[in-house]
């Protein structure tokens, strides 16, 4: 085929072919004497795309030349490429943590001239977190904070025996029906499952948030705010439940923490 319609299958330009031949990475199966026009044949799509897979795991173009010289097993570039899969999902669990961090941050900033705490609604995508339930006896804090306080002790210990990345604190708080009991679910996100914890999703939902900043003994001031705005729009639920999304926790001083707590609409 020619190097145009070779272009279209590979998902690349013509101009990154010529590139390729250059360096003697990808040379053409015929090349016209006359006109110097380039053919491939379908098979050396193959080529190209370990070329293309070995470009993205970060080799450069001499250390990619050299892998495909030597010969690169298939199950071996297919472990490579899970390998860096991983890697780049960590890194945007990391890099969303850190945007909703500065996103809080501007909302506090925007607070210090308002009266009232600044109330957002918003949609929030579906989460996976690694995570252990327990019930807590009532909605106090006081029960629930005891609660969420162990699990997420006991889930930290289960993911640094796992050597799992810790991104994204949870808490999930749901009322069981027809009693005060309240289902409390702590945990972190997680790509995949970790020994010892359970795989727990977070569906999708429209939320109202606040962010709290401070010590978690006051932060039934941020609660309080959500329930009075519920209650006077049209957005209040027939049961609250409950998230909170810890951006700033790692310190036992709390005076600096911030949390985002939202309430499921």
């Amino acid at each position: 085929m020619n190097i145009g319609e070779f272009a279209r299958l590979g998902g690349v330009s013509t101009r990154m072919l010529r590139h390729y031949d250059a360096l003697g990475l990808l040379v053409p199966a015929a090349v016209d004497q006359h006109t110097g026009r380039r053919s491939y044949d379908v098979a050396q799509l193959t080529v190209l795309n370990r070329l293309i897979a070995l470009k993205e795991l970060g080799f450069s173009l001499d250390e990619v030349g050299a892998l495909l010289r030597e010969g690169l097993d298939p199950a071996e570039l297919h472990g490579m490429l899970r390998l860096r899969a991983t890697e780049l999902e960590r890194q945007v669990r990391h890099n969303r943590h850190t945007l909703d961090r500065v996103k809080a941050r501007l909302r506090l900033i925007e607070q210090e001239t308002q009266v009232n705490p600044q109330i957002e609604t918003k949609h929030v995508e579906p989460l996976t977190i690694a995570a252990l339930t327990a019930p807590a006896t009532d909605a106090s804090r006081q029960s629930t904070g005891a609660v969420v306080q162990t699990l997420f002790d006991q889930v930290i210990t289960q993911m640094e025996a796992a050597t799992a990345d810790r991104t994204t604190p949870i808490a999930h708080y749901v009322p069981a029906p027809g009693t005060p009991t309240v289902q409390v679910t702590a945990g972190y996100a997680v790509p995949a499952p970790v020994p010892g914890l359970t795989t727990h999703t977070l569906p999708a939902a429209e939320v109202a948030s606040i962010v709290h900043h401070g010590p978690m003994n006051n932060i039934s001031t941020a609660y309080q705010a959500l329930a009075h705005w519920a209650e006077s729009t049209a957005h209040s639920p027939t049961t609250f439940t409950w998230r909170e999304h810890y951006l700033e926790a790692n310190d036992n001083d709390q005076s600096n923490w911030i949390v985002e707590v939202q309430l499921e609409l």
